[in-house]
């Protein structure tokens, strides 16, 4: 992303921004391996949209709806269960463009300057009517800080309060995709009106997932559904980057074919690694807990 520099800081400059922030949808939803409750609730966020003149003025949804009459949506769910994807796939239904959005990416040190730049997205997205779409969420909708000790802690408080006036007052679609659903601060959960999990994959999701990844053209001795049995416990995240593994090692003259043994031994590889990185976070979160900062209140930020 492209920042202005002001003073060594950095504040989103929303005329250069305008068009490399806005991005077209790769994705459709027929590509993505959802659980049934998942998808129809993202079919009933989908006929709010389009619906959304005879809900408010037919059905008289307008009356409580004073500001904005936008749709917040939540996504929450482990890692690579296809929250990103899906949000692009919404973007591609509604046949507009999305704006893909990392808080972190608008944070400034600037005084005020995070809440400049968030105003400047919610802007753009509303002119451009492109699904607004923020990843780890979790950074923006979490709890507000009540103990403020520096002049940072009233910039991040700062910043949420300004996103919770622009969610007021939008009136497009705004998702939120996060890992770390029970961070969010009760404000923000009451303007969200669909809260959508993204669960492990069950063996159905599974199967149709090692189809879309493993193409019958790669040479393989072993079934989709089989491959469904041997990878429980998987994302889609996880599939996507064994089946490339699968690939190299094909390529580079390992083995002739994909077949069981192979799969099986590719999965449990990748399982001891993400296995092993788990281990190594919560041993990282331990040594912070018993080495606190000297600010008490940075944990909370």
């Amino acid at each position: 992303m492209k920042y202005e520099i002001v003073n060594d800081k950095k504040e989103l400059n929303s005329k250069d921004e305008a068009n490399s922030l806005i991005e077209a949808p790769r994705w459709t939803l027929a590509e993505i391996a959802l659980s049934e409750s998942t998808r129809e609730q993202i079919k009933e966020m989908i006929a709010y949209v389009k619906n959304r003149e005879k809900l408010l003025y037919e059905w008289q949804f307008n009356r409580f709806l004073k500001t904005g009459n936008g749709l917040s949506i939540n996504f929450f769910g482990p890692p690579g269960t296809g929250k990103s994807i899906t949000a692009e796939a919404i973007a591609a239904q509604l046949k507009t463009n999305i704006i893909k959005i990392n808080y972190g990416e608008l944070e400034s040190e600037l005084v005020g300057g995070t809440s400049k730049n968030l105003s400047a997205v919610f802007k753009q997205a509303e002119e451009t009517k492109s699904v607004l779409f923020f990843d780890e969420a979790d950074a923006v909708l979490s709890k507000r800080i009540s103990n403020l000790s520096q002049a940072a802690d009233h910039g991040v408080n700062s910043a949420k309060s300004t996103l919770l006036t622009l969610m007021d007052k939008f009136n497009g679609v705004i998702i939120f995709a996060t890992n770390l659903f029970e961070n969010y601060d009760d404000a923000f959960l009451r303007r969200i009106i669909f809260n959508i999990e993204f669960p492990i994959p069950d063996k159905a999701m599974r199967t149709q997932l090692w189809e879309f990844h493993l193409s019958k053209n790669i040479p393989r001795e072993i079934g989709y559904e089989k491959a469904a049995d041997i990878s429980d416990g998987l994302c889609g995240g996880d599939i996507r980057n064994i089946t490339i593994k699968l690939g190299l090692t094909l390529l580079v003259g390992k083995a002739k074919q994909i077949d069981e043994p192979l799969m099986k031994e590719e999965i449990e590889k990748y399982k001891a690694v993400k296995q092993r990185h788990k281990k190594f976070n919560l041993k990282e979160a331990s040594v912070t807990e018993e080495t606190p900062s000297s600010n008490s209140q940075d944990a909370e930020i």
